[in-house]
């Protein structure tokens, strides 16, 4: 924002704006960029700007904890040949924004070759990382990443082998990737990054295909960054093509006007009409504001049950319709086995079915009685899952 703008605050908005970068996640972000620009902390209310210090040396301790065990378990794999390339926070946290308490991190992203994954996790097993699901080696080919390994520090770290999720319709050219991978330095070490090009692509596709469960603002602070580093520049037409071989050029076009909208960072208008698809409508960036600023007032359960019931409704025919809820009620064993803590190959998971019906049972029920009785907020719910999901089935399509 310009600091002519900043001046016009009064004290209420100041509140607001402190208020809002707590919610977001962006405490620290905000904390620093006060502090940069020299804005008196007396214009924020004390307990308010208590919390922005608080935040500020919470993420520092963790992350310098984090960085830490990083750095172990890079070291581990590396010295078991094994090439590992760093994602988002990680790789993000001081090439961009210079200062690891800045970007807030809940784990460790790392991404391996696919055949090198069942032996990455073995690794980790030899650190003291835990595996809390016995069916850990079988979910290669249902997730993009296997479940989270967890250290006795609490230290969470997620391997991946590919960097989008195996149910949205994008070919990642994974060869590519490594091939084009650079190394950067992370806490006096080095380890592989994906190039400029390749991360604005999955940090894209990251924040769009988690739209439906919540964006935030941190994904776009991490765009509008790689895009703003100028020790990084962006090669624009090369992006672009590569979205479009890829099949995920509208949710790049889409998160990129978001990152515009709400950051001031974007490519050359060149570029963005190059991208723009031929289908492409205004409201879609309405919607997704809309999800961005206020979420779902209903609550995230009623959201998730909600969204379970839009996808049965959307599937074509009566037969399509059953289909999508046997699939729901009756999934494979080895999503089973990633909520439940047994084995694929045990007797006991067909309790787990069960269980699961008989959850499933309860929630929908819920759920129909309250759209029965025309409850606001469930049909408010219910229409606002319609319209994010007619967003997010253009963006995929």
């Amino acid at each position: 924002m310009p600091q002519a703008r900043l001046d016009e605050l009064s004290p209420a908005d100041w509140k607001g704006l402190t208020i809002r970068a707590l919610r977001f996640n962006v405490g620290g972000l905000f904390y620093r960029e006060l502090k940069s620009r020299r804005i008196p902390m007396e214009l924020i209310p004390v307990d308010l700007g208590d919390k922005l210090r608080e935040t500020y040396r919470l993420m520092a301790v963790k992350n310098t904890s984090l960085f830490f065990h990083a750095r172990e378990v890079l070291k581990s794999l590396a010295g078991h040949n094994l090439p590992v390339i760093a994602l988002k926070g990680l790789a993000l946290a001081e090439s961009i924004y210079g200062d690891i308490a800045l970007r807030p991190m809940s784990d460790m992203d790392l991404l391996v070759k696919k055949e090198d994954l069942i032996r990455a996790g073995r690794i980790l097993l030899t650190l003291g990382y835990k595996q809390d699901l016995p069916a850990w080696e079988s979910m290669l080919d249902i997730y993009h990443h296997l479940p989270p390994f967890t250290n006795p520090r609490g230290t969470m770290i997620e391997l991946h082998w590919n960097i989008v999720a195996p149910d949205i319709p994008i070919q990642v050219d994974l060869a590519g990737l490594w091939e084009r991978a650079s190394m950067i330095r992370i806490d006096r070490g080095e380890v592989l990054a994906l190039s400029p090009e390749d991360s604005l692509l999955h940090l894209s596709l990251h924040a769009g295909y988690h739209l439906p469960t919540g964006l935030g603002l941190l994904p776009l602070c991490d765009m509008a960054g790689l895009i703003k580093a100028s020790a990084v520049p962006i090669d624009w037409p090369t992006l672009a093509a590569r979205a479009a071989r890829w099949g995920g050029h509208k949710c790049v076009y889409l998160m990129l006007l978001l990152v515009r909208e709400l950051m001031g960072a974007a490519p050359p208008d060149s570029i963005l009409s190059g991208l723009k698809p031929d289908d492409y409508q205004p409201v879609f960036l309405a919607e997704t504001l809309e999800q961005v600023f206020n979420g779902y007032p209903s609550g995230p359960l009623l959201r998730k049950n909600i969204g379970k019931l839009t996808k049965i409704d959307k599937a074509a025919g009566l037969k399509g319709k059953c289909s999508a809820l046997l699939k729901a009620a009756f999934p494979p064993r080895e999503y089973l086995a990633t909520i439940y803590p047994v084995s694929i190959s045990s007797p006991k998971i067909y309790l787990c079915y069960l269980d699961r019906l008989s959850r499933l049972a309860a929630h929908y029920a819920i759920v129909l009685l309250r759209l029965f009785r025309r409850d606001p907020s469930s049909l408010h719910a219910v229409h606002q899952e319609h319209r994010l999901s007619e967003v997010c089935d253009w963006m995929f399509s």
